[in-house]
């Protein structure tokens, strides 16, 4: 098969559309058994679910992908995508119930019996509750983000076509999930974090990418990453970098006010007043 120019086949892109094929499956199965009420709500949490995996797919696949290969500036606006705007539609979009009705019905039952209740679910369900732990979130969240950006592992990272498809992407998807949920409700689910553990995340990743942006524009001099000064020159390279920190630093104010103002939201417009929220966001109600 030819794909149009700047187009390529990646694990992620392949994953979008296996997961949206069974998600489908598992919707009409669903909805069978739902009230049209529940049907539509259903249908529009899909319309984000899929929504995620078309844009998943574009940042992945499309010429965004292969452009940032070259401009570290069109890099870092794929990593502001998988980490800050695709996670909250896959969230919003609550998959997890359709994805299990797109199992048999005795599949699906005997899964869950040995997850929930067999000694060898108890395997796996250590490691989800230690991953689904929000202060284990947002480390796991800031330090992917630090990590990657390290001269030595980006470095590393930009000459191997590999890393980037089958480690950096697949890090930043899977603990900005992670992050998101903290703050985000997912149905049937509820937010992860407490209000307080809420605006803490918002915070402190904000705070990071922002002294993150300024050591890569402000701090240094010199470019940081070698394919870059291979393939541009160390000018033009710290050029696009201080672009890159810029896209970082700005892009911060794009989702943290809108996470501060919807937590402030659910604080401030509980029963009680003001007062009375801020005792339950401070844990004391």
């Amino acid at each position: 098969m030819v794909l149009p120019q700047f187009w390529q086949i990646t694990p992620l892109a392949v994953f979008a559309l296996v997961t949206g094929i069974a998600h489908e499956v598992g919707r009409r199965r669903l909805a069978r058994r739902q009230t049209e009420a529940h049907r539509r709500v259903r249908w529009l949490r899909s319309l984000a679910f899929y929504a995620g995996l078309v844009l998943l797919v574009l940042v992945t696949s499309g010429p965004l992908q292969r452009w940032s290969m070259s401009w570290l500036s069109i890099h870092m606006v794929s990593h502001v995508f998988e980490m800050f705007y695709l996670p909250p539609l896959l969230i919003l979009g609550a998959p997890w119930v359709p994805l299990l009705f797109a199992l048999p019905v005795d599949r699906r039952r005997r899964w869950l019996r040995a997850y929930h209740l067999s000694r060898g679910g108890a395997v796996l369900r250590g490691p989800v509750r230690a991953l689904t732990n929000p202060i284990v979130a947002i480390v796991a969240f800031n330090g992917t983000m630090i990590l990657w950006h390290l001269p030595a592992v980006y470095n590393w990272g930009s000459w191997h076509d590999w890393a980037m498809n089958w480690l950096m992407t697949p890090m930043f998807l899977a603990t900005g999930y992670l992050f998101w949920r903290v703050i985000l409700p997912s149905h049937p689910g509820p937010s992860r974090g407490s209000p307080k553990v809420q605006v803490a995340a918002v915070v402190i990743t904000a705070f990071e990418m922002l002294v993150l942006a300024m050591s890569m524009a402000i701090f240094t001099k010199t470019p940081w990453y070698s394919m870059h000064v291979a393939m541009d020159g160390p000018v033009a390279a710290l050029r696009d970098q201080r672009w890159a920190a810029g896209i970082l630093w700005i892009c911060g104010d794009f989702w943290a006010v809108p996470a501060l103002a919807l937590i402030a939201y659910r604080i401030f417009g509980a029963e009680g007043g003001v007062s009375a929220s801020f005792e339950r966001a401070m844990g004391r109600a």
